[in-house]
């Protein structure tokens, strides 16, 4: 049981800015921790939905409550995704050789290309969430949902998807957790999936659809690009797969509800 809770304290230290006690990393207590990383989505879905009722008490604009919104989970993270996801640009979008690209995943330097993808990623979050901001609470679980599955899947890949040279972060995890863990991230997956489709139908097929085109999409980029994957593409993942989903709530959310 206390590598159990251990485990739940690693993955809110190492997925969240939430201050937990600092823990000495073990196989035990890292054998685990996976299968605790989508519960950080839901408490991204907890501070998105007191963040909306605070904003409907005070009568804010929707355009504040989406910037507000936007920067939240950025502060709940510690932008630990974001960091993975402008790496994972410059990377990939410098178009060079393999261990080029590899290596500028390891620069903690910013390049053009990070700056550029994740002033759009804020812009699509920011304009989902402004014309969000007028919809039924019963969305709320529709958002929820992704945070949930998107980390799913993020830790499924973790777990069960071969890691490239330079992975280091990413191969830990991955090499401590067992074929079980993969099989728990797909169980909740599978159980979320079934919520969603039981409350939302139609828009839950669609955007569990292109979510597992995102992810099929992510496999092989991975493993043609980087011989692999890395905690940085993992992030990178997870924001893509965050934003598509609440970009497509936004659009088709007052359609199919």
């Amino acid at each position: 049981m206390k590598s159990w809770l251990e485990s739940f304290l690693i993955a809110l230290s190492m997925y969240s800015a939430i201050p937990v006690k600092c823990l000495n990393w073990t196989k035990e207590n890292l054998r685990h921790a996976m299968l605790f990383f989508p519960v950080v989505g839901i408490l991204c879905a907890a501070g998105t939905a007191l963040l909306w009722m605070i904003c409907q008490l005070l009568h804010c604009k929707a355009l504040l409550f989406a910037v507000l919104a936007v920067t939240g989970m950025v502060f709940l993270t510690g932008g630990i995704h974001l960091d993975g996801f402008c790496d994972t640009a410059d990377a990939l979008y410098s178009r060079r050789p393999q261990e080029e690209k590899l290596r500028i995943l390891k620069d903690p330097n910013c390049g053009p290309f990070a700056v550029f993808s994740v002033i759009l990623v804020f812009l699509l979050q920011t304009a989902a969430y402004d014309t969000l901001y007028t919809a039924a609470v019963s969305i709320c679980g529709l958002l929820a949902g992704g945070f949930w599955i998107s980390r799913c899947l993020s830790g499924f890949s973790v777990t069960r998807f071969s890691c490239a040279p330079t992975s280091s972060l990413a191969k830990t995890f991955g090499e401590n957790a067992g074929k079980h863990v993969s099989l728990g991230l797909m169980l909740e997956l599978s159980a979320a999936a079934v919520c969603l489709l039981v409350f939302y139908r139609w828009i839950a097929l669609i955007l569990l659809g292109l979510s597992g085109v995102l992810f099929w999409g992510y496999y092989r980029m991975q493993k043609k690009q980087f011989g692999g994957m890395t905690g940085d593409l993992a992030g990178f993942f997870l924001v893509i797969c965050e934003t598509v989903w609440l970009l497509i709530t936004a659009l088709l959310g007052g359609v199919l509800l």
